[in-house]
């Protein structure tokens, strides 16, 4: 590989303002910075079936946490904001089940920067917005 992963630092502008989804975004992160720490050091191929698995996991969790806060606060563009976690979390799961067929099929280093990319465009550009109404329904409480 010609350079490392980059890492994603986690930053007040990440911040979606709820605690909860906070440290979830948290943990997406640190996840990813496993993964491309594992391509720098080479240890990739072992790495990402660990992460991949993770991450599926927490992805679906974290979807549906965020989901249903979405819901309690009435957020108006659920639906949208649903439809993106859908096409997300298939795209992973293709790749999971590209990865169980043959573990070389997955370029680890090509995973990082999809799923770093999206993940820190997601959070700003999406998750950004409903901010304001979880924010008012936890103040609400």
């Amino acid at each position: 590989m010609d350079h490392a992963p980059q890492i994603v630092t986690w930053t007040t502008a990440l911040s979606v303002g709820v605690d909860h989804l906070d440290a979830h975004h948290r943990r997406l992160i640190e996840l990813l910075n496993q993964l491309g720490g594992a391509v720098s050091l080479g240890d990739s191929r072992q790495v990402t079936g660990m992460v991949l698995g993770e991450l599926i996991r927490y992805v679906f969790y974290h979807f549906g946490e965020e989901e249903r806060l979405m819901e309690e606060a009435g957020y108006q563009d659920l639906d949208a904001h649903r439809q993106s976690h859908r096409i997300m979390a298939d795209h992973v799961r293709s790749l999971e089940q590209a990865y169980d067929r043959d573990p070389s099929a997955v370029v680890a280093a090509e995973l990082h920067a999809f799923l770093a990319d999206w993940l820190v465009h997601h959070i700003r550009a999406e998750d950004s917005r409903y901010a304001p109404a979880l924010c008012q329904m936890a103040q609400a409480v």
